[in-house]
């Protein structure tokens, strides 16, 4: 039982931090001695590095600079969310880690706060709470690469870096109202709705640039020289994860057999089955994820990072090793028997293709591999129309892959559209009961077998 509360709250919070403090001041020793880097000027190289797909920042700042970027932006937006007062759900920690991730190729401390300037312009706008909408903001940095090619790409600088800016505000600005309208295609069965968002978004931004004669030349940067390293440092926060979530659900694994079986859809782990086994759904992600991109013997970089911390971030809203599985697999079987695709591809194109797990998680095993083996297919031609300006390349083209399968799934298996109904019943009522307080999200299970 996840009993987070009081003194055992206050402690697991304590640890928390206190873990990440060590961490860091070990690894920036580590980094010092090891790789004599000048860690301050690789993070100077990241900020003024264009961004677009792919950019490994490991390469542009070395990994002192590029761990460096990632916590400052990891530090930015917990800052943020304790400021406004968001409460921690599993929503918010997909971002943070999310975020996190993407903050190794193709985010960075600089070309991320426009956006955040223009989603507060917005809620002014609006009238609404800049709280409201930070998550979605926080996932708008999709299009981060945008103020980075346009603020870098001339030797103009200070006009250069204010069309950036003022391009980065616009984007923050209109973000939230076209989010809220694209989920309608997917509804729901792409975890990465804002992935969707932004390639539309990025496609219409992308073609408006080259009418105008600026050309987004392509780029492919990965390092590979620190493989090892990385996934030592995987494996110490996986099991750091690990030992929290013992350590809160009352140092057992009971109730996670209920929460592998959820679905996926619209599902808040934390909310409906606690931090404790949240959190240990998260680390057994993370070590699913690196032996998924060892399988295929890939070094660990920048852009496998994004993808291995994404799902460990999405592991608190929707996935779990029941419904991604398939989708790997689904990959996997497409890049195995095609013809044009690399062993890099298909690990990347497996880690962020996970993005459909709803769709293995509500219609069933088959139809998540048949989702896992079309996405390959659609991501690798689709990242030319936004440029490589989208980082969520791989979400934009899983609403698309979701938003065709969706009918043709409803009208091949009755029976899973059956429980699809149901199952958004089921939710319905469930939640209603939970925000009235007669029940507690641990015993979400147990209501759900009496309804």
């Amino acid at each position: 039982m996840d009993n987070l509360k009081g003194k055992r709250k206050f402690y697991a919070y304590e640890l928390s931090i206190l873990l990440i403090i060590v961490f860091f001041a070990f690894f920036l020793t580590y980094v010092h001695f090891t790789y004599n880097e000048n860690v301050l000027l690789g993070l100077r190289r990241i900020m003024e590095s264009q961004s677009i797909l792919i950019t490994d920042f490991l390469v542009v700042g070395g990994i002192g600079g590029g761990f460096l970027n990632a916590f400052l932006i990891l530090f930015l937006n917990f800052s943020i969310i304790k400021i406004l007062k968001i409460e921690i759900s599993g929503i918010v920690l997909a971002s943070l880690f999310t975020v996190f991730g993407f903050s190794f190729f193709g985010k960075n401390i600089l070309n991320i706060l426009p956006i955040y300037i223009g989603g507060i312009i917005y809620s002014k706008y609006e009238g609404i709470p800049f709280r409201d909408i930070f998550i979605r903001i926080s996932f708008a940095t999709a299009l981060a690469p945008f103020i980075s090619e346009i603020a870098f790409s001339t030797n103009s600088f200070e006009f250069s870096y204010i069309n950036g800016i003022m391009f980065g505000i616009f984007i923050g600005f209109i973000i939230s109202p076209l989010a809220k309208k694209m989920k309608s295609f997917h509804e729901g069965y792409n975890l990465y709705n804002m992935g969707f968002t932004a390639g539309i978004l990025g496609t219409i931004l992308n073609s408006i640039l080259k009418s105008y004669g600026f050309n987004v030349a392509s780029r492919k940067i990965l390092s590979t020289e620190y493989d090892f390293t990385i996934k030592l440092i995987c494996c110490f926060i996986f099991f750091i994860f690990l030992i929290i979530g013992f350590f809160i659900n009352d140092y057992s694994l009971k109730g996670y057999k209920e929460l592998v079986k959820d679905p996926g859809l619209e599902a808040d782990f934390i909310n409906n089955y606690g931090y404790g086994l949240t959190f240990l759904n998260m680390g057994i992600m993370g070590f699913i994820s690196l032996g998924f991109v060892m399988i295929f013997s890939e070094p660990l970089n920048g852009p496998m990072l994004a993808g291995i911390f994404t799902i460990v971030g999405f592991s608190a809203h929707g996935k779990t090793y029941m419904n991604t599985i398939p989708i790997l697999i689904g990959v996997s079987l497409a890049g195995l028997t095609g013809t044009n695709f690399n062993s890099f591809t298909i690990v990347l194109s497996g880690l962020f293709g996970t993005s459909l797990a709803p769709i293995s998680g509500v219609f069933g095993i088959f139809w998540g591999i048949v989702a896992g083996w079309l996405h390959l297919t659609v991501v690798t031609t689709i990242g030319t129309i936004h440029g490589g300006l989208n980082l969520y390349n791989n979400g934009f083209s899983a609403g698309i892959v979701a938003g065709f399968l969706l009918p043709i799934l409803r009208t091949l298996n009755e029976r899973a559209a059956k429980k699809e109904l149901k199952f958004f019943k089921k939710r319905k009522e469930i939640i209603k009961l939970i925000h009235s307080k007669k029940v507690k999200p641990n015993e979400f299970k147990n209501i759900e077998d009496k309804l």
